[in-house]
């Protein structure tokens, strides 16, 4: 809790993308029939990051703190913010703390690295990298990668990786060279395409500055092709700790030891983390929320031009006043973008329509029922620990975590409508063609699990799939922990 104001806002923000890895299979795939590359885009890598990437100098970006002395001086500030209720210096000692771990991701209030940063990028198939294809792991973006090189040949498979601070549409011209290459490379005029996670809203800058002409079939996994909550939320200063939310949040997605799990689930079960929420909510965040995005948030993550991209269009003007009122002047570069962002969301979904109708094959797939961080309003909300069902799963309508929808609710088409009453998918963009998998964990595409089988599946059909043309893969799926899929029921 003590970093709710700084630490658990910056991890709101930043959702790593990461997932469970299992492995399923040890034998070689056979080489699959398909005629065209592969492209990925993977999700935002938040320890990707590198000051001199490439280089043999290349370090990490963020910094790696030091756990026990951080919780220390954090609670020594908490005290004596409490003890002399000095807010605004218990904040600057906090904000000194996070700033030594991760100020070097800063930006320009132009939207531009202020430090020699980035990410290792590979701008040809990669065929061209295979020290990188060997060194390729089991989990999440990597397991992927190595099982399409398996079933393609490096020749065939082209990875967008990428600095997720800036410009998406910047993105959206080293995505259409990559995608240009590709086609050249093997005298095609189209190409396969994933997005994880934060590689939805850099596809979606895609085609609305190229369009579709250049993508066969497109596979948005846990994506933010619909933008977040979390991101118009915080940026409206719209901060809100839950409790019981943050006690699963922990448990689930931070890999604690048995022993820690153990002694969390006493402190749960003594109300520990309801009172952690209610001094959050009603003393830390309205005594130092204001000083927080004055002092810090404003610079360090308002100036990232994605995190506008993210912001739903009738949260970005709030959100504009709020972080830059009185400022305007200053920030004139990344305000200009996030007006042409907003621009860019409010006609996405007739796009995304009108491009499937001239032949775009889209196919959208995510989780639900598991916490996401829950230190924002919105943070009650069904997840995957990291994004929004909802907007994952292309606006489906949905229950709040751990509830159903009300009784008498009554779904547009029940066709489209969970077993568990938890999911209205008749509401999403593309009903037909949108999966939901229940308690599955974000960005699903670990190597030879039955989910990437799922995803293969989905890439090599010869026709688009839809949710009724497999019965392994119905609309609704649901999970037994280790990314094994089973009907949901």
């Amino acid at each position: 809790m003590k970093r709710i104001i700084s630490i658990l806002l910056v991890a709101a923000l930043l959702f790593a993308s990461v997932a469970l890895c299992a492995s399923a299979k040890d034998e070689p795939a056979a080489k699959a029939e398909n005629p065209y590359p592969f492209v990925l885009i993977r999700g935002m890598d938040f320890g990707g990051l590198q000051i001199a990437p490439g280089t043999e100098n290349a370090e990490t970006v963020v910094g790696s703190p030091d756990v026990k002395r951080t919780i220390k001086n954090v609670a020594e500030a908490l005290f004596k913010g409490l003890l002399r209720r000095d807010w605004d210096t218990f904040a600057d000692e906090v904000l000194e703390i996070v700033d030594d771990i991760m100020g070097k991701m800063a930006l320009t209030r132009e939207g531009e690295p202020q430090y020699d940063t980035g990410v290792v990028q590979y701008p040809q198939s990669l065929a061209h990298y295979p020290e990188y294809v060997e060194t390729l792991g089991n989990g999440v973006e990597e397991g992927f990668l190595k099982r399409t090189v398996e079933d393609y040949g490096a020749d065939m498979v082209y990875y967008y990786n990428y600095d997720w601070r800036i410009d998406p549409y910047i993105h959206a011209e080293r995505i259409n060279a990559l995608i240009e290459t590709a086609k050249k490379d093997h005298g095609v005029d189209k190409v396969n395409l994933a997005c994880c996670s934060m590689g939805g809203i850099l596809t979606v800058s895609y085609l609305y500055k190229y369009g579709a002409a250049s993508l066969h079939r497109v596979l948005f996994i846990s994506s933010t092709f619909c933008g977040t909550y979390v991101t118009g939320d915080l940026l409206n200063g719209r901060v809100k700790v839950y409790g019981d939310l943050l006690y699963e949040f922990i448990i689930t997605r931070m890999g604690v030891s048995k022993s820690t799990a153990f002694f969390l689930k006493i402190a749960n079960r003594l109300g520990l983390f309801k009172a952690v929420a209610k001094l959050a909510n009603n003393v830390l965040i309205p005594k130092i929320k204001d000083h927080v995005f004055d002092a810090y948030m404003r610079d360090m993550f308002g100036t990232m031009p994605v995190v506008w991209a993210l912001t739903q269009p009738e949260d970005l003007d709030g959100a504009l006043e709020y972080i830059f009122g009185g400022k305007e002047d200053q920030y004139q570069t990344v305000i200009g973008l996030a007006k042409e962002y907003k621009k860019m969301n409010l006609q996405r979904d007739d796009m995304l329509r009108e491009m499937q109708k001239n032949g775009l094959e889209i196919i959208v797939a995510a989780s639900y029922e598991l916490p996401v961080v829950p230190v924002y309003e919105s943070g009650n909300v069904q997840g995957d620990t990291v994004l929004e069902s909802s907007l994952m799963l292309g606006g489906a309508t949905m229950s709040l975590l751990h509830e159903t929808l009300p009784d008498d609710y009554t779904p547009l088409d029940k066709r489209y409508f969970s077993p568990d009453r938890e999911v209205d998918l008749s509401t999403a963009v593309f009903p037909d063609y949108t999966w939901a998998l229940k308690s599955v964990p974000h960005v699903f595409t670990s190597y030879k699990t039955e989910c990437q089988e799922m995803l293969m599946w989905m890439l090599n059909a010869e026709t688009c799939p839809t949710v009724f043309t497999n019965a392994q893969y119905p609309q609704f799926l649901q999970s037994n922990g280790a990314l094994e899929l089973s009907p949901l029921e």
